[in-house]
């Protein structure tokens, strides 16, 4: 844990993304609240929060690594979605307040044209329960406070691709199953696989389908299922982490944090350069320098992450992380 590192938890429903953060560092043990007395022992943090009634893919970053969460920010991700129509509610999911309902149109034969619209690039208006900040603070706090809240502006965002795998109409719901039901008692729902970009909110998705449907509707369930390179199915949940014996097992290094970027590797003099301050040897890089890129020593560590200067072009570091043995414990970074 002295660099720390990422890990991939499949976040259970019910749960918030920083509770679970925080639940698996402890476990590693060296985490403790801000607000308790000594504060933590290392950071924890994640990269692109879940809804509390969504599952899945959670990428949780500790110690050091908690400075690479911006060159994750903005990976691509699949979700698998169930849209329950007929109903809608504040905070375009089930666990909100019912706001509307509407009937249900019959089974578009036309679904797939329909869904062929909301791919590629296009605009949507974020729900005003989000994390989205204004005037500093978060929209879900403010709204809580002032029910006239406006929503935020429609952004253009990605869908890479969307597709319907199963459609339920006109069905029971179980007994024990939370969330609301149409007008009629039943139950209607388009269970939908998304490809999407960074910044895309499947709630309003869902509304915004539903819309397009003829009726109104909101997330019955979501689950994520990818993470840029990173997947769920190579992901453990918290039940796994608490009994581990050894739960820095489930930690990758920094180096297998960013695997998506591409790699520079220097030599050992070019490494002490780069920690001593040095500009960076330009023809040691591909041309154009890359938009990300990982630094690498002769063995393959991660040592620093850089981008372009926008203003010259030239190759500059972000973030610094001095292999441990040649830099006291103590110096967290050499920039």
């Amino acid at each position: 844990m002295e660099l720390g590192g990422l890990i991939l938890v499949d976040k259970p429903a019910g749960e918030t993304s920083r509770r679970v953060a925080e639940s698996v560092g402890r476990k590693m043990g060296g985490f403790r609240p801000r607000r308790r007395r000594g504060g933590p022992r290392f950071r924890v943090g994640h990269a692109g929060t879940l809804d509390p009634l969504a599952t899945g893919l959670l990428l949780v970053l500790v110690g050091r690594a908690t400075r690479l969460q911006s060159f994750l920010q903005g990976l691509d991700k699949r979700y698998l979605a169930t849209v329950r129509l007929g109903v809608s509610t504040d905070t375009l999911d089930r666990d909100g307040e019912v706001t509307d309902t509407l009937p249900v149109p019959p089974i578009p034969e036309d679904l797939t044209e329909v869904l062929s619209t909301f791919t590629g690039t296009i605009m949507q208006e974020p729900p005003v329960y989000s994390a989205i900040k204004r005037g500093g603070e978060s929209l879900h706090r403010l709204v809580r406070r002032d029910a006239e809240t406006a929503p935020p502006p429609a952004r253009p965002i990605t869908i890479t691709s969307l597709e319907a795998t199963d459609v339920r109409w006109a069905v029971a719901a179980a007994e024990d199953e939370p969330g609301h039901v149409a007008a009629d008692g039943l139950c209607y729902e388009i269970d939908l696989d998304v490809a999407c970009g960074s910044g895309t909110y499947i709630r309003s998705l869902a509304r915004d389908l539903a819309l397009a449907l003829g009726t109104v509707g909101h997330i019955q369930t979501l689950r994520r299922l990818e993470v840029g390179p990173f997947d769920v199915a190579d992901a453990s949940s918290p039940e796994q982490l608490q009994a581990a014996d050894e739960p820095t097992r489930f930690v990758k290094s920094l180096t297998d944090t960013l695997p998506h970027l591409p790699p520079v590797t220097l030599d050992s003099n070019q490494i002490t350069l780069l920690c001593q301050g040095r500009q960076l040897d330009p023809t040691l890089f591909p041309s154009p320098v890359p938009t990300l890129f990982r630094i690498l020593d002769s063995e393959g560590q991660l040592v620093a992450v850089g981008q372009p200067d926008p203003a010259t072009g030239r190759p500059r570091t972000m973030a610094v992380f001095p292999p441990p043995p040649s830099v006291p414990e103590e110096n967290d970074s050499c920039v």
